[in-house]
């Protein structure tokens, strides 16, 4: 049996427009559980094929009728895009599934929406809003809605009132090191067709999760690329709609004659155990020739000193001369060999080593420094 209470608090979060809420009162009447039959019932035929519920295993199962009533407004909770409403309880579940669909655990999902609704007094839809607003990439909406749960805790410890920051995630971070704790270093992801990164005109383009101010600046020491010398930063944000909105950022990095730009583990294979930052990136003045560059994609292609030296049209020990390191090919033969040894790029030339940075590490210690260290002038 149901209270009084109970019952007006279930006419307040199912909307008749969707259910019929006179059934759904009469079944929770009788029964002691729910279980998944309970939103076939209720939903009103005509509208039915509009919405998507929780399903047995995905996201359900049959629980108390005390819970489920207590989970009412989440289960029942219909966005409307004309009043700047979007997100749902299915999203968040979708997240979950896609990350680990053979073995899910749904319960910290509502343990996590009752603190929001019943312990912090957050709106329906500005709960399920506010964490679509924020989900991007890796950043999905299960990540954004525990986060967003540590993040209001930590605020109520050191006595902050902010409910929706900009960011989450940057307004997270900061949280966690205001207690002392170790922040979270986002990893780059893919931009392009999958790519690792780009290169457009003078700027160098990466994808992924970036920390970002209440300004639009990008918080370098929270980011996983190691950049030097570089003439600005910007964030540009690509909206797209699908099921909900997910905002997805990219990096463009001003580049200068003086640039480095390293990235971490892109070209580890999985016998690598060390974190590794592989320059992707050298300046035109820093730039020195890697004679070891023509013997790996000479010996690459099978192919002998004697070949390559006739193919681009020097002399053997001309070509002996570079391979040592004695001599560099001048811009002309540079071009020669790079069409003949099939070498996609200039930066395959440049004497470079990768950063071994097991933990970070170093890289951590570099960020101690702040952003001046890295002399990068931020622009929004």
């Amino acid at each position: 049996m149901i209270s009084i209470e109970q019952e007006k608090f279930i006419k307040q979060y199912v909307s008749n427009e969707y259910f019929d809420v006179d059934k759904l009162l009469a079944y929770l009447k009788i029964h002691d559980v729910v279980g998944m039959e309970v939103f076939d019932l209720v939903k009103k035929r005509n509208i039915a094929i509009k919405l998507r519920m929780v399903e047995e295993n995905y996201g359900f199962t049959t629980i108390s009728t005390e819970t489920f009533i207590r989970r009412v407004p989440f289960y029942f909770y219909v966005d409307n895009y004309f009043k700047g409403e979007h997100g749902s309880l299915l999203s968040i579940i979708h997240d979950i599934y896609s990350r680990n669909y053979l073995a899910c655990d749904y319960e910290p999902i509502y343990v996590a929406l009752e603190k929001l609704f019943y312990e912090y007094n957050i709106r329906i839809p500005q709960i399920f809003t506010y964490i679509s607003e924020q989900a991007s990439g890796d950043n999905g909406s299960s990540n954004v809605l525990f986060q967003w749960v540590k993040y209001l805790d930590y605020c109520q410890e050191i006595n902050i009132k902010h409910y929706f920051p900009k960011s989450i995630i940057y307004a997270y971070n900061t949280v966690l090191e205001k207690k002392g704790l170790q922040p979270i270093i986002y990893q780059p992801g893919l931009v392009g067709y999958n790519e690792d990164f780009l290169r457009i005109d003078n700027e160098i383009l990466i994808g992924g999760e970036f920390p970002c101010d209440e300004n639009g600046i990008p918080e370098l020491k929270w980011i996983g690329i190691w950049i030097e010398n570089a003439k600005y930063l910007r964030v540009k944000e690509c909206i797209s709609y699908g099921g909900n909105i997910t905002t997805e950022k990219e990096l463009y990095i001003g580049l200068t004659p003086y640039t480095k730009i390293y990235l971490p583990n892109i070209y580890n294979d999985e016998t690598d155990e060390e974190d590794i930052w592989y320059p992707i990136y050298f300046g035109s003045n820093i730039m020195e020739f890697d004679r070891s560059a023509l013997k790996y994609f000479r010996k690459n292609r099978r192919l002998k000193q004697q070949e390559v030296a006739d193919a681009v049209g020097v002399q053997l020990r001309t070509y002996q001369k570079w391979e040592k390191g004695e001599t560099v090919p001048d811009g002309e033969n540079l071009i020669r060999l790079m069409n003949y040894l099939n070498i996609p790029s200039v930066q395959d030339f440049i004497k470079n080593e990768p950063i071994y940075d097991n933990g970070f590490l170093k890289f951590r210690a570099r960020s101690e420094y702040g952003v001046e260290h890295f002399n990068v002038e931020k622009r929004k």
